[in-house]
């Protein structure tokens, strides 16, 4: 009789003791409240703007049409043609503007203190509004296929501008194969 009573007590002290373990918070360690926090990250580096700049260039100089604009404190721009880097009304990216992709993402992807915003333009055939959400969505889509080939998604983000920014007039098909486009904008990483 007095064998399962001391099986009983042993098992409920045993409990206690499991319990007790659960409920003992670690020793406070020795850094400062705001380093102890799961999501602060340690801020990269500003880039070195010029040098990225001539790094793309170098990387984009068999690419025809690639437009790279001057580097200052701010950042830089980077224009892509897609004449035919997307089908009409679509957002699958083709060969041609995969092999510019391809051709920067490399540069963009060890540059981790560089923020990447992707804007897209279309030219002005079909309806304002489709076009503007068009534009987004191709945005979007580069901005997947940065993110698949290395570079950080919360280094990326996209926007769409549609027809309402065009470089030319789009009186003409050369003019509207000019005004498809992809432009990168590169910022400090906040």
């Amino acid at each position: 009789m007095n064998a399962p009573r001391t099986v009983r007590l042993l098992a409920a002290a045993g409990l206690v003791s499991l319990l007790a373990a659960c409920a003992t918070t670690p020793a406070p360690q020795a850094s400062d409240a705001v380093n102890r926090h799961a999501l602060v990250r340690i801020a990269a580096p500003a880039p070195d703007w010029a040098a990225l700049r001539q790094r793309l260039a170098d990387a984009t100089a068999a690419l025809p049409g690639v437009e790279l604009g001057a580097a200052d404190k701010a950042g830089l721009r980077l224009q892509v043609p897609v004449p035919d880097g997307f089908a009409s009304g679509k957002t699958e990216i083709r060969p041609s503007l995969a092999n510019a992709l391809d051709a920067v993402a490399p540069v963009l992807a060890s540059e981790a203190g560089a923020a990447v915003k992707v804007v897209g333009h279309t030219d002005s055939q079909g309806s304002e509004m489709i076009n503007l959400q068009l534009s987004i969505k191709r945005a979007e889509a580069v901005a997947e296929y940065f993110r698949q080939r290395g570079i950080a998604l919360d280094r990326l983000s996209a926007d769409g501008r549609g027809e309402a920014d065009p470089l030319t007039s789009n009186a003409t098909e050369e003019g509207r194969a000019r005004n498809r486009r992809i432009e990168l904008v590169l910022t400090r990483q906040p």
